[in-house]
């Protein structure tokens, strides 16, 4: 097989969306793609492994390729953080026809930070979750969150929007008194003509629940108060989640820290934690590293690494 035959291939799946990357010997990227969710502890088992069988199936279409041609495959998926999750991925990537040898699978923090990292150093992800570990040259070595709703995921997509609903259906109770401009949003999004609107709100997904911070940061942005407030304490909790976890794994002095995720694209947000961070460990040498483009883009440059 010649080389510039072959293609790498990165997978970046989340709790609401997975995007599949390839690229060539050159490093140029030749397919890109977004589908389902592929978070099993969220979506179930069988609709994480129809997401991925599809995925596959459509870049093989797409590229007109045979496995044979893959060097190697690089699956970074949110919430698989234990031997079980990593034999629940592999079984089903061999289902769908994907051969062990050519895949290597972890959480989505690590394929993020090490594609963008040598050195030991943290990998936050703010998105729909959120999680904090510390890396090393050859494993996770601690973490902070990430355990999913509704105990963890502290300053997340899902936490923000999760603060906004208790606040409106304490309105919709007769509660509270002061009805927020962002109310009239959320009903129009969520509001069905046959269930009382409080009933459709309990009901939510976690994926939904975290589709409202979008909502909560624009209203933020407007100056709202409450919305204001609500986007600082999710910053707030971050830091918190960052500051002890670089006090528990030990770090001496430097420490680069890679933030990834939805929430890091709001810049106001992004300096919030960034401020903080460096308030509560001023002692250290911190340094804040961010994602070139999207996180399976990134993780090409892992891929291309892991196999040569």
């Amino acid at each position: 097989m010649k080389e510039q035959n072959r293609i790498w291939i990165s997978v970046d799946g989340g709790g609401t969306k997975t995007e599949l990357c390839a690229c060539d010997s050159s490093g140029k990227k030749v397919y890109d793609e977004f589908f389902g969710r592929s978070n099993y502890k969220t979506a179930g088992r069988d609709t994480v492994k129809n997401t991925l069988t599809l995925a596959f199936r459509e870049m093989m279409e797409a590229l007109g390729i045979q496995m044979e041609h893959v060097a190697g495959i690089v699956l970074a998926i949110a919430g698989c953080d234990s031997r079980q999750d990593k034999k629940v991925y592999t079984e089903m990537m061999l289902s769908a026809g994907i051969p062990e040898e050519k895949l290597f699978i972890c959480n989505d923090t690590e394929v993020i930070f090490r594609a963008l990292s040598d050195e030991d150093g943290v990998c936050v992800v703010a998105g729909t979750g959120s999680i904090v570990c510390a890396y090393n040259k050859i494993e996770m070595f601690a973490r902070v969150g990430g355990w999913g709703p509704p105990l963890s995921d502290m300053g997340s997509g899902y936490w923000i929007g999760t603060e906004i609903l208790r606040r409106m259906v304490r309105w919709l109770d007769g509660m509270e008194e002061q009805k927020l401009p962002v109310f009239q949003k959320i009903e129009e999004r969520f509001a069905r003509p046959d269930v009382e609107l409080s009933w459709v709100l309990a009901g939510l997904t976690v994926t939904e629940m975290a589709s409202v911070s979008s909502l909560v940061f624009e209203y933020a942005g407007q100056g709202d108060e409450v919305c204001r407030k609500i986007i600082h304490q999710a910053a707030q909790l971050l830091v918190e989640q960052i500051t002890a976890l670089c006090r528990k794994a030990g770090f001496l002095k430097r420490i680069p820290i890679v933030t990834v995720g939805g929430l890091f694209s709001d810049e106001n947000f992004c300096r919030k934690v960034e401020d903080g961070v460096q308030r509560a460990l001023k002692e250290k040498e911190i340094s804040f590293l961010k994602p070139v483009g999207s996180p399976a883009e990134d993780g090409l440059h892992y891929a291309r690494k892991l196999f040569p």
